[in-house]
């Protein structure tokens, strides 16, 4: 009887012992929690690098996205798989996703892409998915925004410098904020409604909760084209004993069209072996974009 019961005793524990590591995996770390305190510019940038997400490889073996543009949706599913600075590789299955309808094999100078729908495929430079995504975005900066790192988005500044020069620090609603470093020029006109003294300037803004040192919102504006890219990182979970975005929400608008995309992530895996196979079918047929 003592044997049994210390059997159904040692099954509870690891019963309740699996819970807590099943809930400990999925749990949502709370933004707002910790208000921002004066801190340098230099600080305040070492910590959110401090912070970012350590890997050599990323896979996010199952992603769903909802994605919003010219006045349709559509429902997609799939996978992404990151070599850290060489290889972004994105499978695209149907809605019900088992069946892959589409590949993406991004490098720093070339963006590949299948549609076995169609059975083509497409071999270009990064100005074609520039052009798919409505913003001048290059491969580092394509693997910040998926990956929650911090950016300079291309020609935004007249001067390539290190960011901690293009971007000054402050404390807003409890938040610590990076905004580019002709912003308070832009506040101005704004407030004074002159609009059309704005197209020669561009706008970029960080929001970084104090807690975590993660980025939560990104804002871009470039008057000139009249066009906003806005980014939300929202449920954040512990990824291996680090924090990360399991939403993105990515929308890109101009004065002609809209794209929004909201992308959940699910199964994260860092540093494993993995491999990136891109091979196109001599049946296919290349088109070039455009």
């Amino acid at each position: 009887m003592r044997i049994f019961q210390t059997k159904n005793s040692l099954l509870g524990i690891a019963f309740l012992l699996l819970v807590f590591l099943q809930f400990s995996c999925k749990s949502t770390f709370e933004l707002g929690r910790k208000r921002a305190h004066g801190i340098s510019d230099n600080k305040l940038y070492n910590q959110i690098q401090d912070s970012s997400l350590f890997y050599n490889t990323l896979w996010i073996k199952r992603f769903s996205a909802h994605y919003e543009s010219k006045g349709k949706t559509q429902n997609l599913r799939g996978s992404i798989k990151i070599l850290r600075d060489s290889i972004i590789m994105v499978k695209i299955n149907a809605p019900t996703g088992i069946i892959e309808v589409a590949r993406l094999y991004i490098t720093p100078d070339s963006v590949k892409m299948i549609d076995r729908l169609k059975k083509e495929y497409i071999a270009s430079d990064f100005t074609f998915l520039s052009d798919k995504l409505n913003m001048d975005v290059d491969f580092y900066t394509l693997q910040s925004i998926l990956t929650n790192g911090i950016f300079q988005l291309n020609d935004l500044h007249e001067k390539r410098r290190p960011f901690i020069r293009n971007f000054k620090g402050k404390v807003i609603d409890d938040k610590y904020v990076f905004i580019s470093d002709k912003a308070s020029k832009v506040e101005r006109k704004l407030r004074k409604d002159k609009y059309e003294k704005l197209y020669k300037f561009n706008y970029q803004r960080f929001e970084i909760d104090p807690l975590m040192m993660k980025i939560t919102n990104v804002l871009v504006r470039l008057f000139g084209e009249e066009r906003d890219m806005i980014l939300k990182y929202r449920d954040f979970v512990n990824l291996e004993g680090q924090k990360f975005p399991s939403e993105l929400v990515f929308k890109v608008k101009d004065s002609t069209q809209s794209l929004s995309c909201k992308l959940k992530y699910n199964k994260l895996v860092l540093n494993q072996d993995l491999k990136f196979p891109f091979k196109v079918s001599s049946k296919y047929k290349r088109i070039y974009p455009e």
